[in-house]
């Protein structure tokens, strides 16, 4: 009887210890953390967050970006949507740290044009009210590279046919609930 409480209070005494070195849950439960803080797994989430916060970031920047097709040709004159996108462009730009980025010629081979059309988007937006224009437009890369025709037409028929033109196979065979398109898995 002696040896059985002495055991008893040994375990109890263990416990005790358990309990005041650092751990933080009940020992006898399955699934118990123990050990150091730098130890112990990241909760559910805390991960992948960080990499879709920075994806949504990306995506708000690029809102800012005026695409040579917003363009008249090679000129500074915006398209009708182009303009439509000044207006939400400068009704945003207040209320966020992105800069406005105008995409530079390809190679950067027409510098004068791309000063041009900065020139214009400041203008625009300073008539908007915005005075700070000037030191928030940019002439960049875009953020997001464009693809070419062929690039495009060869993604197009591989979403819609399951492959593309140039191999032949799956030409507009449709996926998933038939026709054309269906339901894409």
């Amino acid at each position: 009887m002696k040896n059985e409480t002495c055991i008893s209070y040994c375990v109890l005494a263990g416990v005790c210890c358990l309990f005041l070195m650092g751990c933080q849950c009940n020992p006898f439960r399955h699934g118990c953390v123990q050990g150091p803080a730098y130890d112990r797994p990241f909760p559910l989430g805390q991960v992948t967050d960080a990499h879709w916060d920075t994806q949504q970031t990306n995506a708000e920047a690029s809102d800012f970006v005026f695409y040579d097709h917003e363009f008249v040709g090679d000129t500074s004159q915006l398209t009708p949507l182009g303009e439509k996108h000044l207006y939400q462009v400068a009704w945003r730009l207040e209320h966020v740290p992105f800069p406005v980025v105008i995409e530079e010629s390809v190679d950067n081979k027409k510098p004068a044009v791309d000063a041009e059309r900065r020139r214009a988007i400041v203008n625009q937006l300073t008539q908007l009210g915005l005075c700070v224009a000037d030191q928030r437009v940019v002439v960049a890369p875009a953020i997001a590279e464009g693809i070419t025709a062929i690039e495009g037409e060869a993604e197009y028929y591989q979403i819609i046919g399951g492959s593309n033109m140039l191999t032949g196979t799956g030409y507009l065979a449709g996926r998933g609930f038939g026709g054309f398109g269906g339901v894409r898995r």
